[in-house]
C-alpha cells in the first residue's frame, strides 16, 4: 500500500501554457476515490504534502522546496548570490514563481493540496477526521502562498483544482491585500488542528503553529516593505494576531527552553519552545546543515558555509546586555570574546575556542590564515557558525544529519509580538518580551533588572533594539534575509561591504611552528592560552572585507521581484511587477 500511495502523487501535467496552468491540468494520476474513505490513505496523501511544502532553510531538502537557493543570503554570513548583492539581477533569476519543473514547484504543490481539500469531502470519513486532515492542508496552502507573496507581492490565488478543459487558464494576479486576506483565512482554518500531537506525529501543525505563522505574516504585511505609508491598522491587526498566538501557545504549554545553546539539539518532550519543524531522520530525510557549516576538515566534503561576518559578531552585547560601543560595557576590542552575551559562545566559533566536533574532547578551533587542516577550503571571515551543529556527529556522517529544522519557536513569536507592541504604543509589553528573552539568554539583570535595555528611548530607537535582538536571537535560523527585506535594511548596506577578521601569524612564528607536535602528539597551538598574552604574541588580527568585487548594491525594485519572462509569455494575463520590464502590477495594493 505504501508503494501505491507514493506513486499516486505523480501528476502528468501536460504542457506549460502558463505559470498557473500547472494547477489547471486534469489529475491523470488515477487517485482511487476510495482513498478518501480511509484515514490511513488520506493521511499518507497529506504526509506527502508535508514533505513537499514544509520549510527547510537553507534548501536542505532539495531544489523543490521554497524558498529557492538564491535567497540563501544575509549580511550575517559569507556567500550569497552575487547578482543579488551587486545589483545585476535579471527578471528571470528569481524563479520561485515557477522554475520550470512541472512536478516540483509551488503551483504543483498547491494543486495537490486543493485536490485533497476538494476530494476528501466526497469520501466517507467522519467529520472530525476530515476536519483534522483539512486543517493541516489549509495551513500548507497558506504557507506556500506566503512564500510567494513575500517575494512577489500579489500572485494568482487559486483555491480549487482547476479544470483544464472548461476553465479560463489565463489567471490574473490577485492584489497583494487579497492574497494576505486569503492566506489569513487558510491559517484561521488551520487553527482547527490539535493543540499538540503524540510523538508518532511529530512535526505536524498545531493550532499554535498556525497562529504563530499567521502573526508572522501579518507582521510582514505591516512592515515597511509592504507598508511604506505606515498604516497603523495593519500594525494593530498584526499585534492582535501575535498576541493571540502568544497567549494560545502559553495555554498549550509552550515555554522558553532554559538552555539557548541546546534549543535545536534537545528534541525530547521537555523542549516546549519548538513550535514548527521539519523532521529529519538521518537516512531518507537527512539534514546537511552540519556538512555545510562546519570547517572543511570536520565535514564530509562540505564545510565553509555560514561563516559569521564581523558585523554579526559585533552585534552581540556584553554579558551585562550593553552594546560594545557603550563606554561602560567593559568590552575588550582585543579579547573580543570575553564577557559577551552567552548567545555569542553558543553561535560563534572563533580562533582558539573549544569546539569538540566529532566527539573530540577538548578539540580547539583554529581559523588563522594557512591553517593546514582547512587549507583547501579556508575560513574566510575569521569565524564559523556553531549553532545547530551537533558535536556528537562524526565528520563522515555530516550529510546524514538528524537534527530537525526548527522553523518557528516561542522566542520568535515573542519578538514578533514585541515589534508589534512597540509599533502600536504598547511599550511596556515590548520590554517584557525582550527582558524574558535576555533573561533566558543568561544576560546579567543589572541593578534595574532591565538586562542592559535602556528606558526612555523613542519608538524608532526601540524598534532598532528589537530588530537587533532578532538578529542575535534568531541568527542562522533563516530569518535575517526576510527581516532585511521587510524592513528595507538593504538600503542601509548599499555602498558598504561586509567585514571580516583576518588572522595572520606574527613573525617570527609560522604555521609550521604552531602545528609542530610535542612528544605526546600535541601541537603547540593547542597549548596556547588565548585568554592571555599568547593571543597577541602569536596572532595579528586585521579587519578586512568580504565583498572584494565591489560595494553592495541592492536596488529598490528588488524588494518585489519580477515575474520571469517565460511565465508572462505563457500567460498574457499576468501583469509584470512595477520596476521590472515596464511592469504595471502594483505590489502595495
Amino acid at each position: 500500500m505504501q508503494s501505491k500511495i507514493n506513486y499516486i502523487y505523480i501528476f502528468l501535467l501536460l504542457g506549460l501554457c502558463s505559470c498557473s496552468k500547472i494547477l489547471d491540468k486534469t489529475d491523470l494520476s488515477g487517485i482511487d476515490e476510495m482513498a478518501w474513505d480511509n484515514e490511513s490513505t488520506a493521511t499518507l496523501y497529506l504526509n506527502r504534502l508535508y514533505d513537499l511544502a514544509m520549510p527547510t532553510w537553507p534548501n536542505l531538502q532539495g531544489a523543490g522546496t521554497l524558498p529557492t537557493a538564491i535567497h540563501d543570503l544575509a549580511d550575517d554570513y559569507n556567500g550569497g548570490d552575487n547578482k543579488l548583492w551587486y545589483g545585476t539581477l535579471s527578471v528571470d533569476n528569481v524563479n520561485d514563481f515557477y522554475g520550470g519543473n512541472a512536478s516540483t514547484n509551488a503551483w504543483a504543490y498547491i494543486r495537490k493540496i486543493n485536490i485533497l481539500l476538494t476530494e476528501i469531502e466526497k469520501g466517507t470519513l467522519d467529520t472530525d477526521t476530515k476536519t483534522k486532515i483539512k486543517a493541516q492542508a489549509y495551513f500548507l496552502r497558506g504557507w506556500i502562498y506566503f512564500q510567494l507573496v513575500k517575494l512577489y507581492g500579489g500572485v494568482p490565488y487559486i483555491n480549487h483544482p482547476q479544470d483544464w478543459i472548461t476553465e479560463n487558464l489565463f489567471v490574473k494576479r490577485n492584489k497583494t491585500s487579497e492574497c494576505i486576506d486569503s492566506i489569513a483565512r487558510d491559517f484561521d482554518m488551520a487553527t482547527k488542528c490539535p493543540a499538540s500531537w503524540g510523538s508518532a506525529d511529530k512535526g505536524r501543525i498545531t493550532r499554535g503553529a498556525a497562529l504563530g505563522i499567521k502573526g508572522r505574516m501579518l507582521l510582514y504585511w505591516a512592515s515597511p516593505q509592504f507598508n511604506p505609508n505606515k498604516d497603523q491598522a495593519r500594525w494593530e491587526r498584526a499585534y492582535q494576531a501575535n498576541r493571540n498566538a502568544y497567549d494560545t501557545l502559553l495555554i498549550d504549554g509552550a515555554a522558553l527552553y532554559p538552555s539557548y545553546a541546546n534549543i535545536w539539539l534537545d528534541e525530547g518532550t521537555g523542549n516546549k519552545e519548538v513550535i514548527m519543524l521539519r523532521s529529519f531522520d538521518g537516512a531518507n530525510k537527512a539534514s546537511t546543515f552540519d556538512d555545510a557549516a562546519r570547517p572543511y576538515s570536520e565535514s564530509n566534503g562540505g564545510g565553509g558555509s555560514y561563516q559569521p561576518t564581523l558585523d554579526l559578531v559585533e552585534t552581540y552585547p556584553t554579558k551585562d546586555g550593553l552594546p560594545i560601543t557603550d563606554a561602560s560595557s567593559g568590552y575588550d576590542a582585543v579579547y573580543y570574546w570575553k564577557n559577551r552575551d552567552p548567545r555569542f559562545d553558543a553561535t560563534i566559533a572563533y580562533n582558539g575556542c573549544t569546539w569538540p566536533l566529532s566527539n573530540k574532547t577538548n578539540r580547539r578551533q583554529w581559523n588563522y590564515a594557512g591553517m593546514t587542516d582547512d587549507k583547501s577550503k579556508p575560513c574566510v571571515t575569521g569565524f564559523y557558525c556553531r549553532k545547530n551543529c551537533n558535536t556528537a556527529t562524526i565528520k563522515d556522517n555530516t550529510k546524514l544529519g538528524k537534527t530537525d529544522w526548527v522553523e518557528l519557536r516561542l522566542a520568535e513569536v515573542m519578538l514578533n509580538l514585541a515589534e508589534c507592541a512597540n509599533a502600536t504604543g504598547r511599550t511596556q509589553e515590548a520590554y517584557d518580551m525582550l527582558i524574558a528573552i535576555r533573561k533566558r539568554a543568561g544576560i546579567n539583570p543589572g541593578t534595574d533588572n532591565m538586562y542592559g535595555l535602556k528606558t526612555g528611548i523613542s519608538q524608532d530607537e526601540l524598534r532598532t533594539v528589537i530588530l537587533n535582538e532578532r538578529r542575535i536571537e534568531l541568527a542562522f535560523e533563516g530569518k535575517r534575509y526576510d527581516d532585511m527585506r521587510r524592513n528595507k535594511l538593504f538600503d542601509q548596506l548599499n555602498g558598504k561591504k561586509r567585514r571580516i577578521l583576518t588572522l595572520s601569524i606574527k613573525s617570527p612564528y609560522t604555521v609550521a611552528i604552531l602545528e609542530k607536535t610535542d612528544g605526546e602528539g600535541i601541537m603547540l597551538r593547542d597549548k596556547l592560552d588565548i585568554n592571555g598574552s599568547d593571543y597577541t604574541t602569536y596572532f595579528s588580527p586585521a579587519v578586512g572585507y568580504l565583498d572584494t568585487q565591489g560595494s553592495i548594491n541592492y536596488p529598490s525594485n528588488y524588494y518585489f521581484y519580477g515575474i520571469p519572462t517565460s511565465n508572462i509569455q505563457r500567460n498574457p494575463s499576468l501583469e509584470q511587477t512595477q520596476g521590472w520590464n515596464s511592469g504595471t502590477f502594483n505590489p502595495y495594493e
